[in-house]
């Protein structure tokens, strides 16, 4: 099974080339939030509905790697959050209840599966690095 989606992020809507295997999972958004295009053998989803497709579409076990046409910036979601506002997150949690060493190893368990350019979560990862660079600031446990 080819478990790999690609999206392309346009100026106005996505293309959305996946392998038949995930059409369910990209059936379960609201149709006016995506169509098929015939003649692209694609889907057409709108921009906003990008962030709630990849998710649905990792957790099914798909891959999905997404690329911006040029001059095309991510503007469907929101920015990550500011470090200042970044506290008590999963990954803080993770380190405080493993501390550094564990914390570390887990950490390059993790790195794997959050990368953006491996198909990983954006957000997840900013969070992950915030973490750990707050438990290098912390003494050893």
């Amino acid at each position: 099974m080819n478990n790999v989606v690609h999206i392309e992020v346009g100026h106005l809507e996505a293309k959305v080339h996946s392998p038949f295997e995930a059409k369910d999972v990209i059936k379960e958004l609201p149709r006016t939030w995506r169509r098929w295009d015939k003649d692209g053998k694609c889907w057409i989803v709108e921009l906003y509905a990008i962030d709630t497709l990849t998710t649905s579409l990792r957790l099914a076990g798909f891959t999905v790697r997404t690329t911006h046409q040029t001059g095309s910036e991510r503007r469907y979601s929101a920015p990550p959050p500011r470090p200042e506002r970044n506290q008590g997150t999963w990954a803080d949690a993770m380190y405080n209840a493993l501390g550094k060493t564990l914390g570390d190893k887990a950490y390059k368990a993790l790195v794997p599966v959050l990368h953006p350019d491996r198909g990983g979560d954006t957000v997840c990862m900013q969070q992950l690095n915030a973490a750990r660079d707050k438990a290098k600031l912390q003494p050893t446990r």
